[in-house]
């Protein structure tokens, strides 16, 4: 096939036809009657000398064919769009812009709202639409659905992100919690505090396995009670009961604020808690996408950080 001859108005209803494997629905979608996709199908079968989409019960299912065609077209419209027909330009105190972002319950609590601190005053059209970290939520980011995504670093070596670009935007630590009338509230977290009372975690997706190969590598048992993906029920599932969790700090000095809970130090060693921005390649030269990865590191900074933490310590104490 010739360069000269790709139609990429085509192109463009190829994408949407391959996402909703439904002609009704990609005309739709494209503002175009159903016999023009018809007709835009037809084109395209002729082009690619294959059926591309085959019928299938009442939907219709991709050719391997259409099927390998399907990330490397994603990326070259989305360059397209980008870079040829986006205004080179970002200002943020008149841009009207979403950023999509991928995040954990963890880096959404720790970056949302200094995100929306940082900018409610000099950025008013700018707004930030956080998606869960799910399948979902990274099949939608390698559909170029999703501007930017916060993984755990041991996701970065997965094939799902193990070629995007990155940047360090969160550094932590795990502390213990518990309910402020538990018994060893305002003492150290230690060997004899996990191995005597439940153990509730705390598991995001792709979440962090090494502690628990720590804590055993270390010797130290626990009494496994209940695992939690959502972060919202931690305060109130520690409360009033002899439950120890154990989470990033960040996290607990925020949650000790909505119950009676207390932080204890380790008095043993823990991994490090770090956590990833990942994006596309192709949104490299964006520069609202440099911007959003501007702002992210700001909020990473060592200075601010402490500064954010002296507060919050302040606050809870």
């Amino acid at each position: 096939m010739e360069l000269r001859r790709v139609d990429l108005n085509l192109l463009v209803v190829l994408d949407v036809l391959l996402t909703e494997c439904n002609v009704t629905k990609a005309a739709r979608r494209l503002n175009m009657s159903q016999p023009a996709t018809s007709t835009a199908l037809a084109r395209l079968r002729k082009q690619f000398d294959d059926p591309l989409l085959v019928k299938s019960g009442r939907t219709l299912r991709p050719t391997p064919r259409a099927l390998a065609l399907t990330e490397p077209l994603r990326r070259v419209l989305s360059t397209v769009e980008r870079s040829i027909l986006t205004v080179p330009d970002f200002d943020p105190a008149t841009a009207e812009r979403a950023f999509t972002l991928l995040t954990g319950d963890y880096s959404e609590v720790t970056l949302l709202r200094n995100l929306l601190r940082r900018n409610r005053y000099r950025s008013h059209g700018i707004r930030f639409d956080m998606q869960p970290l799910s399948m979902a939520g990274i099949e939608a980011f390698h559909r170029h659905e999703v501007d930017l995504a916060v993984v755990p670093e041991q996701l970065l070596s997965t094939p799902e992100f193990e070629q995007c670009r990155r940047r360090v935007v969160l550094h932590d630590r795990y502390v213990g919690v518990v309910w402020s009338g538990h018994p060893y509230a305002g003492i150290e977290l230690t060997a004899d505090v996990l191995a005597g009372y439940p153990l509730l975690s705390y598991l995001q997706y792709g979440g962090d396995k090494s502690l628990g190969r720590t804590l055993s590598r270390a010797g130290i048992a626990t009494r496994s009670s209940a695992t939690t993906t959502n972060i919202a029920v931690l305060p109130y599932v520690l409360e009033m009961t002899d439950l120890v969790t154990i989470i990033p700090e960040r996290m607990a000095r925020r949650i000790a604020g909505v119950a009676q809970l207390r932080i204890l130090e380790p008095n043993f060693s823990l991994p490090a808690v770090r956590e990833w921005a990942v994006w596309h390649e192709e949104f490299d030269d964006d520069p609202g996408h440099r911007w959003l990865r501007t702002e992210l590191s700001v909020i990473a900074t060592p200075d601010l950080a402490a500064g954010l933490h002296a507060t919050r310590l302040s606050a809870v104490t």
